[in-house]
């Protein structure tokens, strides 16, 4: 019997044990993700139950932008790795996978044509993996979902597991896949990217560029790891910067038609809590208020070691601030979590301005609605954002300065990875000010938040918090000493 041992790097461990729908792993070239893909495949055709013949049935479709790319990578893959167990049969470019009681067919469809499209969406499947995906339309995804799930037959026992998978080196930032990956990404989806090629943390570099004498060595050894390494260094002295960024560091390439604007400073993996953020007792809440048509808040706080905790996003989307404050943000503010702590308000500067209709301005209304409310120091764009990257740069106790609840906060956590972004002119030319989209109001509230919590605002706002709370002595008679 064929014995295969197959040991996958960490990341590509965590995409294979991940029970959503659908997965995309993402890395630097040589890091495993193909063979990933390979042995998930594999390990689906195995876990599948017996049909009522005492065999298991699967049918995947592995689909490339050409079939010229599918068999000189995948295909090569596929038979190098399940030798003695894939048969491929040219006529109908597929690969039949059989050991023991295992009948797996593996369909290579490539893309060249309208035909080629036509033909997979029209085919009963277990799964599908999309090799090297951000080479085809994102928009196959929707429609290729409705195939998998489809064989085996209800008749034969049904599918055990299906789903899809994808593998892809970065995209560049603004394009769709991008936006797929960060700013979109659908509920039953989940995205892993490895670590770069020269990050300390590189998967796969023991099986990279190896010769008899380092294969002799642990795994793990630094001798065996740094000789992986010279696969990435050879990459770097001959290709070009933004080359190296997307193949090699596995980061998002320079989008050509805008910038994000926290680019270089805003780290997902650093900056975003998945588990969700508490408040802390007996400190106040920072709300960053927009005003206009679409009046968000950023509900923040500052802990004791000094982070902005970015604790939830309260949307809105064409309506007044005080139909906002009504419907969204005072119900938001009765959660228990924040119940008995004290609330500022800071909003644009340029709600200072009466309206042309009635003698009122945001900031009264606020106050007539029960908030303490200030206007930020400045409406300047510069040191806004430089508030904001000043805690992005930061860092309190070797963690970060600026913490965001990843649960509570999708939108603004889209703009800062990318959404936010700077616009080009026809003429190629980077705007001086970001985009008005739909990540902007989120994060302009963000900004106003950092303006407060980084200058002296907070002694301020502290000071009048806590005269607003405290309660009058009741005044005694002096007829009441004896």
């Amino acid at each position: 019997m064929t014995e295969i041992t197959y040991i996958a790097p960490p990341t590509c461990a965590r995409f294979m044990k991940s029970d959503k729908f659908g997965r995309l792993i993402a890395g630097p070239v040589g890091s495993g993700k193909t063979t990933a893909c390979i042995f998930e495949l594999f390990r689906r055709a195995c876990e599948q139950e017996p049909a009522p013949d005492g065999l298991r049935y699967t049918r995947f479709a592995i689909v490339r932008q050409t079939l010229k790319q599918l068999k000189d990578t995948v295909l090569k893959d596929i038979t190098a790795w399940l030798k003695g167990m894939g048969t491929f049969k040219v006529s109908e470019n597929t690969i039949f996978v059989t050991i023991g009681d295992v009948r797996s067919e593996w369909l290579l469809i490539p893309l060249d044509t309208p035909e080629d499209q036509r033909r997979l969406l029209s085919m009963q499947l277990t799964g599908a993996w999309l090799s090297e995906c951000i080479e085809m339309d994102v928009g196959l995804i929707s429609p290729l979902a409705g195939r998998v799930g489809r064989y085996p037959s209800a008749a034969m026992g049904g599918a055990t597991w299906f789903g899809m998978i994808a593998d892809t080196n970065m995209p560049s930032e603004g394009s769709p896949w991008h936006t797929f990956m960060e700013l979109n990404t659908p509920e039953d989806w989940e995205i892993f990217i490895q670590p770069g090629g020269m990050d300390v943390d590189a998967e796969n570099l023991e099986w990279l560029t190896q010769t008899p004498e380092t294969l002799k060595l642990p795994p793990d050894d630094p001798r065996r790891r740094a000789q992986g390494r010279t696969y990435y260094e050879r990459f770097i002295r001959s290709n070009s910067a933004d080359w190296c960024k997307r193949y090699v560091h596995a980061q998002y390439g320079d989008d050509p038609s805008g910038t994000a604007v926290f680019r270089e400073s805003f780290k997902m993996s650093f900056h975003v809590a998945q588990e969700g953020l508490e408040p802390i007792p007996n400190r106040p809440l920072l709300i960053g208020q927009d005003f206009g048509r679409d009046p968000w808040s950023i509900i923040c706080q500052l802990d004791h070691l000094g982070r902005l905790l970015v604790l939830e996003e309260v949307p809105a989307e064409d309506v007044g601030l005080e139909m906002h404050i009504e419907r969204s943000l005072r119900p938001a503010l009765m959660d228990p979590r924040y119940m008995g702590l004290p609330i500022a308000v800071i909003g644009d500067p340029s709600g200072v301005a009466k309206s042309s209709i009635y003698e009122e301005t945001c900031f009264d209304a606020l106050k007539r609605l029960g908030f303490s409310a200030f206007p930020a120091p400045t409406n300047d764009l510069e040191p806004r954002l430089m508030a904001v990257e000043a805690f992005l740069l930061g860092q309190r106790d070797g963690g970060p300065a600026i913490v965001f609840d990843g649960a509570r906060c999708k939108t603004l956590v889209r703009g800062m990875s990318g959404g936010y972004r700077y616009g080009k002119t026809k003429s190629g030319q980077r705007k001086p000010t970001p985009e008005k989209n739909q990540y902007s109001h989120p994060c302009d509230s963000l900004q106003y938040a950092c303006l407060a919590a980084r200058g002296e605002m907070t002694e301020m706002i502290a000071r009048k918090l806590t005269r607003r709370t405290k309660r009058p002595r009741n005044q005694v008679s002096a007829m009441a000493w004896t």
